[in-house]
């Protein structure tokens, strides 16, 4: 059976959900499985994704006709995704047989009309939905949901009134190549950071959603204590922008490619992963790509107490601090510093946890949920 990947969204993108779609791909392709990836005609949409992720093989893609508004505005996404969900409707039409689709809600509609098809729908939410006709419609029909919180899946099953064995939870993975980090040394001296300092590293988007204002407040306190915090994701304009303050004590590490934000984690002492009760979707829904990541970096992590974070991880692994609340951050962070033995203990916790989350052995459970025939 053929598994066709209908993607609303540009590809390849250097953000988290591009990362993530083309992490799947390799894995679902590595499991067995005969995938083609389907997405709209955008400006790199003619780029390899294999070259562009460094991917271990090749992603069959097919690219349909839209027009690249995907930026310009609500009206510009909606003609976008109108235009290019018609042509994957289309095309489908066409070419599968005996097949089945997979998607992802990288929007709050356009994955509707998909279960027109009539060929079996198995859906990735990242995020609860609102109950619109096009989406009772569309949860009515779908033969599989894949959540990437158990919140999540709460919430779709009261509102769409669907039963669990609709559901499987699969938080997002990390890739075995985190394991085999550098050494710190190592680390700091190719990324020039100073060998002998405390360092605590929090790598992310600078998003307003992510609860950033904590972070510059904690680095003044850090800073008097002799440790520096650093934030790889963007500059310090951009952070400044985000939060409306000047962040003095803070140093960047700028934009950096995925591919290096394992040697960032290596050169780290505490790694950080924050969250905001000011809103729902930090607070409730998020299931960071991050968490495994730093979890398998074999780095001590401190993470807001948020109940999307606690369905994911535990006090076994992790330092829970106050959401937005910067001196239980700096308390929570220098907990970690002066208590070696128990750091050590959820070092080795999570480090084991994170190699059950690989994308392969996520991807080999989601086939095994949807239940298609393989071809090995």
């Amino acid at each position: 059976m053929k598994l066709y990947y209908v993607v609303n969204a540009r590809m390849p993108s250097s953000k988290a959900y591009g990362i993530q779609i083309a992490k799947m791909c390799e894995a679902f392709i590595e499991q067995g499985v005969e995938l083609e990836l389907i997405i709209p005609r955008t400006r790199q949409s003619h780029l390899s994704l294999k070259e562009f992720y460094g991917l271990r093989v090749d992603v069959p893609t097919r690219v349909l006709a839209t027009v690249d508004w995907y930026s310009s505005g609500r009206i510009g996404f909606f003609l976008s995704s109108l235009i290019f969900m018609t042509s994957a409707c289309l095309y489908l039409l066409r070419c599968a047989r005996a097949s089945a689709i997979y998607t992802i809600d990288m929007d709050s509609y356009s994955y509707a009309p998909l279960v027109l098809l009539g060929l079996p729908v198995s859906v990735e939410m990242h995020s609860p939905k609102t109950a619109n006709i096009g989406n009772r419609f569309f949860f009515k029909r779908v033969a599989h949901i894949i959540t990437t919180n158990p919140l999540i899946k709460e919430s779709l099953g009261n509102v769409f009134g669907l039963p669990s064995e609709r559901f499987i939870v699969e938080p997002n993975g990390v890739d075995p190549l985190v394991f085999e980090v550098p050494s710190k040394e190592y680390a700091r001296s190719t990324l020039n950071l100073p060998a002998d300092a405390k360092i605590v590293l929090y790598v992310g988007r600078f998003y307003d959603w992510k609860g950033l204002s904590v972070l510059h407040q904690a680095a003044i306190e850090l800073e008097k204590n002799n440790i520096l915090t650093y934030a790889v994701g963007g500059t310090k304009e951009e952070f400044e922008v985000r939060t409306k303050e000047s962040s003095p004590a803070l140093l960047f590490g700028g934009l950096v490619v995925h591919k290096d934000i394992g040697t960032w984690c290596a050169a780290a002492d505490v790694l950080l992963i924050l969250g905001t009760k000011t809103n729902e979707f930090s607070y409730r829904y998020t299931a960071p790509m991050k968490l495994y990541e730093y979890l398998a970096s074999g780095r001590p992590i401190v993470v807001a107490d948020t109940p999307a974070l606690r369905s994911l991880t535990n006090e076994e692994e992790a330092e829970f601090y106050i959401p937005d609340n910067a001196d239980d951050l700096v308390q929570k962070i220098s907990t970690v510093f002066s208590s070696p033995k128990k750091s050590k203990h959820a070092v080795a916790v999570g480090v084991q946890k994170a190699r059950e989350h690989t994308w392969n052995k996520r991807a080999g459970r989601i086939i095994s949920f949807m239940g298609y025939f393989v071809n090995r």
